[in-house]
């Protein structure tokens, strides 16, 4: 499988996570840039019954440790969550909210 891009830090990382982890979606960038060390990348995902709005913020700090951050916005809710997580456990982390945002959205 591949390393999403390599690094976190890579544009259009979150946008390949998704389509690489959610397959069903259709995953649109709507901005990217990078500031300084830090990457923003903000994407519209669209599903059968509904869509949300995903912002997510990423910047390695030492020992492969990224700050991080991420909002997810609905219709029915929004999602706010970061941290400060080596790459495994930051992905986990996002992986289990979009699948929350997710299934409220199916509901």
């Amino acid at each position: 499988m591949e390393e999403y891009t390599k690094t976190v830090n890579n544009m259009g990382y979150f946008l390949n996570m998704l389509k690489e982890e959610f397959g069903n979606l259709k995953v649109n960038e709507i901005y990217s840039t990078k500031l300084g060390g830090r990457s923003v990348e903000i994407l519209e995902v669209l599903m059968d019954k509904g869509r949300f709005l995903a912002m997510f913020q990423s910047e390695e700090k030492k020992g492969g440790v990224y700050l991080w951050s991420l909002i997810i916005t609905s219709a029915k809710n929004t999602r706010t969550i970061r941290g400060m997580d080596r790459m495994d456990s930051m992905k986990m982390r996002i992986k289990d909210n979009i699948k929350s945002i997710i299934e409220g959205i199916e509901e």
